[in-house]
């Protein structure tokens, strides 16, 4: 009982001081175990089943594919935390559905239900939106719509440059949901065996919110490690590291991360993701002998 009153009171907190509105602030963050185990700098990587989470725009970087995914979490040690999403990219265009739950017992309980599309612009890049309904209840629910936009430029092929921007014009019961921004870059060294990812989050003031790098191995074929850093509000006295790995067989991908923070609290991260168009690969042409 004693957990769940607490889980309730830091949720509000957070969400009041920061945001101006309780709850909302679960959902800016962002979940999954891959983004989280390089320390969330990952909008300009984006290539998860959290996509709509981190950059609208890496909706297309699953290629011509369907794709199903999601995470979970007790965030902080205390509070539960879900997502599941799916969607499909062809020609171009990329088209996906997610949905987001937080709860603290029958106190609190936040829900964020995601249309996600996403279009490339010739060989310039990929530009993606979400349209989000929340659904909070405190004391009594609350209801809200807002939106996303979300940019990933390739500068070249081991490069990409992206921002993102989230809750523009987002109102929950007649209160303004503060935007965040975020600016990241990404490199693929070593053949794609090394990358590396920076971003930047900025309040609706233009004011440094977090800087979080990180940065993934690849061990073997199936095998990948990573680990983070996040500084909060530029304070290195107030940094946190993450650690985590994935494992790949086909077109299934699972993720595990621990977010290592003293306050408000540690982090276990799972999430997977699967990729129908591996099942309907065509099989290799057998080889006739001369």
């Amino acid at each position: 009982m004693k957990r769940i009153v607490l889980a309730a009171i830091l949720l509000g907190a957070v969400g009041a001081m920061v945001l101006g509105y309780e709850g909302s602030i679960v959902f800016q963050g962002g979940l999954g175990a891959k983004a989280l185990g390089m320390g969330g700098a990952f909008c300009a990587l984006a290539d998860d089943g959290t996509v709509a989470l981190w950059n609208p725009a890496g909706i297309l970087a699953f290629g011509e594919n369907a794709w199903i995914g999601g995470a979970t979490s007790q965030l902080f040690g205390m509070v539960p935390y879900q997502y599941v999403g799916g969607g499909f990219s062809f020609a171009g265009y990329g088209i996906g559905l997610g949905w987001a739950n937080a709860t603290a017992g029958d106190f609190y309980s936040a829900n964020a239900f995601i249309g996600t599309v996403g279009v490339k612009i010739g060989d310039f890049g990929w530009v993606g939106a979400n349209l989000k309904y929340y659904l909070e209840k405190v004391t009594q629910e609350y209801s809200g719509f807002g939106f996303d936009l979300g940019l990933i430029v390739p500068v070249m092929p081991e490069l990409s440059i992206a921002v993102v921007a989230k809750d523009l014009g987002t109102t929950i019961a007649g209160q303004t949901v503060s935007p965040l921004y975020v600016a990241g870059l990404a490199g693929k060294l070593l053949d794609g065996a090394l990358i590396l990812g920076a971003d930047v989050e900025l309040s609706s003031a233009f004011a440094v919110k977090n800087l979080r790098v990180g940065l993934g191995f690849q061990l073997i074929e199936n095998l990948g490690i990573r680990a983070g850093l996040v500084v909060p509000e530029l304070l290195f006295d107030k940094y946190y590291v993450t650690v985590g790995a994935g494992f790949s067989l086909g077109g299934l991908s699972v993720d595990a991360a621990y977010v290592l923070r003293s306050e408000p609290g540690e982090s276990l991260v799972l999430s997977a993701t699967f990729l129908f168009g591996e099942l309907f690969k065509a099989a290799p042409a057998p080889t006739t002998p001369k």
